[in-house]
């Protein structure tokens, strides 16, 4: 019953780690393995674009720690969306990264968010609006500043617009279905909201002026730092906390399975069954085994005889033993002995040997 239990333990264990397994991999499956991260080699990563700065002079890192940490020297921070990275890696931002956006771009830092997906005063972003759907590739430039000095036109799929009727800040970029780009002012400092993301990615960073207009928005104000802790990665992370959920759940299935083992092979769960003791052969064995081969032998009388003349020679005094003789020779004269008569006889004659002696 133990055994198949633990049998029944192990195929549950098993099934769950494979279930989470496929959960996993279908849940991966089904999203874009590349992110806007510069980490990233894929399309969608940015990787290209932060080799270009590094290799033109620009003092650039990646920051990969909470915003509040934030280095103080940090004169632009880039943020790009996380909405297509891994379920299991990405790490959306709540109300405290909100507040400490906006401390940092007050106190005169520059902010420069790619996202298809700006929800205005819901959104992390301090005083953005929102966006709408679109479908465009082109985006010209409204204004002509330093965000757009000698850029002619950019080129990337743009999947969302800001209404043209929007009122905050500097249309920096836009098109036919609305606003791609704006720059407006935050206290000391400047956010600038791109919505287009895929417009600094590997796969269209060379196109257009995409390279000149990225350039622009990100360089000229102090260090720069890619926030790279919102697509997972993580400075201060430790080996548990780096692996993957499904890894960690079969870790403690595993410690489980083990833990139950343990318990069965360690804690009673019922009364002892004492096992059967060792088969104590005695002089009856022999006493069979002897019969049986007499019989086969038909010396039954033969043995009888003998045993009557091993008695008679002993000559023991006694009623016991006389008893013992006379019964004996009354065995002696049955002609056709049976079995039980060999056995009678070989006892009484052993009661002389052993017990009358």
């Amino acid at each position: 019953m133990k055994r198949r239990v633990d049998i029944i333990v192990l195929v549950f264990a098993a099934t769950v780690i494979g279930v989470l397994a496929y959960g996993r991999q279908v849940a991966l499956d089904s999203l874009p393995h590349s992110t806007y991260s510069t980490n990233d080699t894929g399309p969608n990563g940015y990787q290209a674009l932060y080799n270009v700065l590094r290799s033109s002079g620009v003092e650039v890192s990646r920051f990969s720690r909470v915003l509040g940490v934030l280095d103080a020297d940090v004169g632009t921070l880039v943020l790009s969306t996380y909405a297509i990275d891994p379920m299991m890696t990405a790490k959306p931002m709540d109300a405290h990264d909100s507040a400490d956006l906006k401390a940092f771009v007050e106190r005169g830092g520059r902010l420069v968010v790619l996202d298809d997906d700006f929800a205005g005063s819901q959104d992390v972003v301090p005083g953005v609006a929102t966006v709408t759907a679109a479908k465009a590739t082109v985006a010209v430039p409204l204004a002509r500043d330093r965000y757009t000095a000698g850029v002619g036109s950019v080129a990337a799929p743009i999947e969302a617009v800001f209404p043209f009727a929007t009122r905050i800040g500097v249309p920096l970029l836009a098109n036919d279905k609305g606003i791609v780009a704006i720059a407006y002012s935050l206290g000391k400092g400047t956010v600038i909201a791109i919505a287009a993301p895929l417009l600094f990615s590997n796969s269209h960073i060379a196109a257009s002026d995409n390279a000149r207009f990225a350039y622009n928005v990100i360089s000229g104000h102090g260090p720069i730092a890619f926030d790279e802790y919102v697509h997972g990665y993580d400075d201060d992370l430790s080996f548990w906390a780096a692996l993957p959920v499904p890894v960690r759940a079969a870790v403690w299935i595993v410690g489980a399975i083990v833990l139950v083992g343990l318990i069965g092979a360690n804690v009673p769960f019922a009364p002892a069954v004492p096992l059967d003791p060792p088969e104590e052969r005695d002089s009856s064995a022999y006493i069979d085994a002897m019969g049986a081969l007499l019989r086969r032998a038909r010396a039954a009388r033969a043995a009888i005889d003998a045993f009557a003349a091993d008695a008679a020679r002993r000559r023991l005094g006694g009623e016991p033993a006389k008893a013992a003789r006379d019964c004996l020779e009354r065995l002696r004269e049955i002609p056709n002995p049976s079995d039980a008569t060999l056995l009678e006889a070989a006892v009484l004659d052993y009661r002389l040997r052993k017990e009358l002696t």
